[in-house]
């Protein structure tokens, strides 16, 4: 017979030994994003997102975003007309409709207890990534409900950035 007092202290110990605060990281969640889209890359197909970060459903919105910004996009889809095109206009975290992403870098630009900036530079290139306006992404994190999720994607520099959250704060349907 399994002793389960045994079993729970070994997985706890197993667990423990895991980098699971490393995983919930602010940072860490913006790798995650990164790392997902290139491992979709296929050179036959030039690079489609796959799936592999999406915000079709309100389901994953609420998932990934914060209760304002999930909210705000779920009101701005309401007043869509059918046919129409839902915001954003293009992919925030490729700053592009053509999201080949080959290689990023990613760093806390500032963090507190219940919101962080990571700034992410991404290029379409392999190998290292140099910083360049169109590539910079900025990721507003907030802590809710446990976790950190997106409040804003703000991709861009200087004349070209957008916000997400301003975008889809300002559609109009």
């Amino acid at each position: 017979m399994i002793d389960r007092r045994a079993l729970l202290v070994s997985l706890a110990a197993i667990f423990a030994g895991r980098p699971i605060a490393a995983a919930e990281s602010p940072d860490a969640i913006v790798a995650a994003i990164y790392k997902r889209i290139i491992a979709t890359y296929s050179p036959a197909k030039r690079n489609t997102i796959n799936g592999a970060f999406t915000w079709s459903t309100r389901k994953e919105r609420h998932h990934y975003y914060s209760a304002g910004l999930a909210k705000a996009w779920d009101h701005a889809d309401a007043i869509t007309a059918k046919g129409d095109q839902n915001p954003p206009a293009a992919c925030p975290i490729t700053n592009s409709q053509d999201p080949l992403v080959r290689a990023f870098d990613v760093a806390i630009e500032r963090r507190d207890t219940r919101s962080a900036t990571v700034i992410a530079h991404i290029s379409q290139d392999p190998g290292p990534v140099k910083p360049s306006d169109w590539g910079t992404i900025a990721y507003d994190m907030v802590f809710e409900r446990g976790r950190w999720r997106i409040d804003d994607i703000r991709p861009g520099v200087g004349k070209d950035a957008w916000s997400l959250r301003r975008e889809i704060i300002n559609h109009k349907g």
